[in-house]
């Protein structure tokens, strides 16, 4: 698959970000490996990828590795504004939609609410020396982590970060993430900027699309 075809399946409509009770979540970063689809391509075809998520109230960035010439960033703001930055290019696409690191945290008291279908708890897992709470869900369409449609998830019992998820989507095509070490510490605000000289452009589309929705700065 070429870097287009990989930035199309990535792209598939679906969830936004979710920054549940992001206000009492400290800052943490989460180093996890992926696999699956999303992530596949001719010269890495389990889709074995790198990822790190930086978290910081409603505020998100995903750097990920899944070879040469698909390493990137994405940055979500936490107020409906994401973007996709390529380590090929040097410009920022919309990245409401993409899947890597759409589902971040989730309400450890009803995990499967926000996402808009039932689940059923499963055995818990300590997934980097943190309790996880394990969740099945199936008929999900897009909406499960990675746009599946069906699998298990584990989330952080405390925070409900989204540790670890193995399921498959519409084409039965499976996904995977393990979290493998996960590090509260204070994140400095500068780590969730964009780089500077694509500021003024992203900051003018964001407002261009808040005027669209009816939104004001």
């Amino acid at each position: 698959m070429n870097r287009r075809g990989l930035l199309v399946s990535w792209a598939v409509a679906g969830a936004l970000a979710l920054p549940v009770h992001a206000a009492g979540t400290p800052d943490v970063k989460i180093q996890a490996v992926l696999g699956g689809v999303l992530t596949r391509h001719a010269d890495n075809p389990d889709g074995v990828a790198a990822e790190t998520i930086w978290l910081k109230g409603g505020r998100v960035r995903v750097d990920f590795d899944a070879g040469q010439g698909r390493r990137g960033r994405i940055l979500r703001d936490g107020h409906g504004h994401a973007w996709l930055f390529m380590s090929t290019s040097d410009r920022a696409l919309p990245a409401q939609h993409v899947r890597i690191g759409s589902i971040t945290r989730l309400d450890p008291a009803q995990p499967c609410w926000a996402l808009g279908f039932a689940c059923e708890r499963v055995d818990d897992r300590v997934i980097a020396g943190r309790l996880a709470q394990g969740w099945r869900y199936s008929h999900a369409e897009q909406s499960g982590p990675g746009g599946t449609d069906s699998g298990t998830f584990w989330i952080d019992a405390e925070y409900g970060l989204l540790l670890a998820f193995e399921g498959r989507d519409l084409g039965e095509h499976a996904q995977r993430m393990e979290t493998t070490a996960v590090d509260f510490q204070a994140l400095p605000a500068a780590a969730f900027e964009a780089p500077e000289g694509l500021r003024q452009e992203i900051d003018a589309a964001d407002r261009r699309a808040d005027a669209l929705r009816g939104y004001s700065h």
